[in-house]
């Protein structure tokens, strides 16, 4: 099987370094208020600025979540091909591009290809014959599901109340364990 993999907040503790970054930065403490400035789609102006100057250091230090190199490298001896598709660097590169490679090969992360710039995937999932993708994004999900790719959705502090029919999964072993009984 093909699968595709996103990097931030499916395999990395993203939103967790960025909210502790926001609260410093702005000055904010509202939760409802810190998790609305992680949607990509409210990023300009003074938030924009943020991300210029702070991205590439924050990128550098997150941390993966619990078993992820282990799963990785447990569906690779099964057989699997393991693809990244993701969007880091379409927005701000800065480095970002080289950065995750250099991260992925300090964390020991071996896949078969890295895709990266992304901000729609269904056409690397397709031009790829990605069989399943597993991401944190609702909308990503729902449009590679309406083009007949398998989906999984990892479940964060940004999507975790929001309703949807596609599968959740809440660590790397349920991916795991949901790949292997497909």
């Amino acid at each position: 099987m093909n699968i595709g993999l996103d990097i931030d907040d499916t395999m990395t503790n993203t939103s967790e370094l960025k909210i502790e970054y926001f609260r410093k930065f702005f000055k904010i403490d509202d939760m409802d208020k810190l998790i609305d400035m992680l949607n990509p789609k409210k990023i300009d102006g003074e938030l924009s600025d943020f991300f210029e100057k702070n991205l590439l250091e924050m990128t550098k230090s997150y941390t993966l979540k619990e078993n992820v190199k282990d799963v990785i490298d447990r569906l690779r001896s099964k057989g699997h091909k393991i693809f990244i598709i993701t969007a880091r660097g379409c927005r701000i590169d800065g480095g970002i591009v080289e950065e995750t490679k250099k991260y992925l090969d300090n964390n020991g992360i071996v896949v078969d290809k890295v895709i990266m710039k992304l901000r729609e995937k269904t056409d690397a999932c397709i031009e790829n014959k990605i069989d399943i993708m597993v991401d944190d994004s609702i909308s990503i999900l729902e449009e590679l599901k309406n083009n007949n790719i398998k989906t999984v959705l990892f479940n964060s502090i940004v999507n975790k109340n929001i309703d949807t029919d596609i599968d959740r999964v809440n660590n790397w072993i349920e991916v795991e364990n949901y790949i292997d009984n497909l």
